[in-house]
Order: C-alpha cells, then sequence, then structure tokens
C-alpha cells in the first residue's frame, strides 16, 4: 500500500454460510468490519448466525439482528448473502454476488450453475440500482471448480475471491470515485428462486443431473430428497451406475441393492445410492427391491394405492 492510499473500514450486512465465512475472512486479512447485521434463517444447517454473533462478540465489534438495517453514516458498507430490500441509504453500498454478471442475476445463481453443470463460475460486486442484480459493476473475480465439486467448496472458493475484491474495493482515499462498469442488459440471463419443492429428485432425469443434484444440495443446504415407501429419504451419496437396456425404462423403481447401498433407474443410466438417511440423521436400509422413488408424475398415486392396499 502506498502513502497516497487509505483503507476504508466497512459496515458488513451478512447472512448465510457464505456471509459468515466473509466476515471471518475479512478479519483474517486485517480489515476489521466497523459494525456487522445479520438475521436468522430458518434450516440453515451451518449456524451461520451464531457463528457471526460469537466472532463478532469475540472481536468486539458491534452486531445487530435485523432484517432491515439502516446506514446512516457509513462510507462503505458490504451486503453478501442478504436476501431482503434495502431500500434507503443505498449510496455507498456494494453487493456481492455470486455469479459473473450479468449472467444468472437472480436467486441462489451458485447453485444454478453447478446444477448444469458450469466449471467457472465467479463473484460481481455491483452498486445496487433499480432491477434484479442489475447496477453497474464495480469488480469481478472469476472462480473455477471442478466438475462434480460440492456446494460447500464452491461457496469457500468464492468466498475467498469475494474478500480479495472487498480488500480491493476497499482501498483508496475517495470511495465516491471508484470506477464502475454498466451491465449489458442484453446479455443478462437470470437464476429463479429456489423453495423446498425443489430438494426432491427427479429420477427421471439423466442419471448424471441426479448425481449433480446429491452433490449439489449437500452441506450447507438439507440434502437432496425422495420419498421411498412413503418414508422421506435424504440421499447423502451417490453415483452413477451401469446402463442396462431395461426394455421399459420405469424411473424410480430399485434395480439392485448391494449391502447398505441401492441401484436406482434414472430416465437414462442408473444411479447408486452410496448413503441415505431418514429423519435427518438415522441410516437407512434398503431392504425390498421391490419397491420405487416416487416420481412428480406418479406421486398422486401413492395415497389412493395405500388407502385401496388396507
Amino acid at each position: 500500500m502506498t502513502s497516497q492510499q487509505t483503507i476504508v473500514s466497512p459496515t458488513v450486512a451478512a447472512a448465510g454460510y457464505r456471509g459468515a465465512a466473509f466476515v471471518a475472512g475479512l478479519i483474517g486479512a486485517g480489515l476489521r468490519p466497523v459494525r456487522v447485521f445479520s438475521y436468522r434463517q430458518a434450516g440453515d444447517r451451518s449456524r451461520a448466525f451464531e457463528t457471526l454473533f460469537d466472532l463478532c462478540r469475540k472481536e468486539k465489534i458491534p452486531f445487530e439482528e435485523t432484517r432491515r438495517p439502516g446506514f446512516a453514516a457509513e462510507r462503505l458498507v458490504f451486503l453478501v448473502g442478504w436476501q431482503f430490500l434495502v431500500e434507503r441509504n443505498l449510496e455507498n453500498c456494494i453487493v456481492m454476488h455470486d455469479s459473473l454478471l450479468p449472467n444468472l442475476r437472480g436467486f441462489a445463481p451458485t447453485v444454478t450453475a453447478l446444477l448444469r453443470g458450469d466449471t467457472t463460475i465467479g463473484v460481481t460486486a455491483f452498486r445496487p440500482v433499480g432491477g434484479v442484480d442489475a447496477g453497474p459493476i464495480c469488480g469481478t473475480r472469476v472462480v473455477n471448480v471442478p466438475l462434480g465439486a460440492s456446494l460447500r467448496a464452491a461457496f469457500d472458493l468464492q468466498t475467498d475471491a469475494m474478500v480479495a475484491l472487498a480488500l480491493e474495493l476497499a482501498r483508496g482515499a475517495h470511495f465516491s470515485g471508484m470506477n464502475v462498469v454498466p451491465q449489458e442488459d442484453s446479455a443478462a440471463t437470470y437464476s429463479l428462486w429456489r423453495d423446498a419443492f425443489d430438494y426432491f429428485i427427479d429420477w427421471r432425469r439423466d442419471a448424471a443431473e441426479v448425481v449433480r443434484k446429491v452433490t449439489v444440495l449437500g452441506f450447507p443446504y438439507e440434502g437432496a430428497k425422495g420419498v421411498l415407501e412413503g418414508r422421506l429419504l435424504t440421499i447423502v451419496k451417490a453415483q452413477r451406475g451401469p446402463n442396462p437396456e431395461f426394455a421399459i425404462r420405469d424411473p424410480g423403481k430399485l434395480w439392485e441393492i448391494d449391502g447398505r447401498r441401492a441401484l436406482v433407474v434414472c430416465g437414462a443410466g442408473t444411479v447408486w445410492i452410496e448413503e441415505a438417511v431418514y429423519a435427518d440423521t438415522q441410516p437407512f436400509q434398503f431392504r425390498t427391491l421391490r419397491a420405487r422413488f416416487l416420481t412428480a408424475d406418479n406421486a398422486w398415486i401413492a395415497s389412493f394405492v395405500a388407502s385401496n392396499s388396507r
């Protein structure tokens, strides 16, 4: 750092696994936040809120639980993993978005990218304006991930990139003079929001897609889901199986049981379920071959069959 440079200590509004890791990364790099805002997220297996609270208490950094932070006198604010609209005092705010904008504006872009098999992802820092993630860009970092990378591995790489980008943006005597580049709206693509339905595996898909979904929806997410014989299972680990030539292909049916694992027929190919649990943590043992995972086209039949088999 030259003698003419200063570094602006930021305020951080952070949530989720990546938000907690971002704040920890800033502190580790010597950039101490002025204060931190966060909120609790339902179903957060990473306990990010508690992690942030404990970290700020240890570092004696002011911490506030809120979904509607007020940025009055801050010179620089980073928003990471923040899912609520900030309506006022946006002049000095920078959003850290987990894609290379204008690609994958919107929700859960990393999950979308990994589910479709992308190996080049990245992060973008932009100034919030009207429109979905459409603000001018302050900086980007390309992140390369191997095919089949877990969500946690991708998040960790992206967080490192966000911290490096934040350090660069915090340097400089005049934040208001930061160079920004408008986005090319005509090149924009979008990532849809995700909910509980998106955890469920569609066994009519190609085996490679099914395995990718199991990998991508692991920690810090809840894990890919399936319903077998009326029981909700979380598929923890899976790999592609052989590709027998079935005369009639019925996705979701079990074809083989080998110890604790089972081979499931997919729309194309098969998948070995190497590990599954129920009730969140209890190991599941496949016991009968004549069973099938429900898919969206036959799930409605399950209650009818059950009521007529009593």
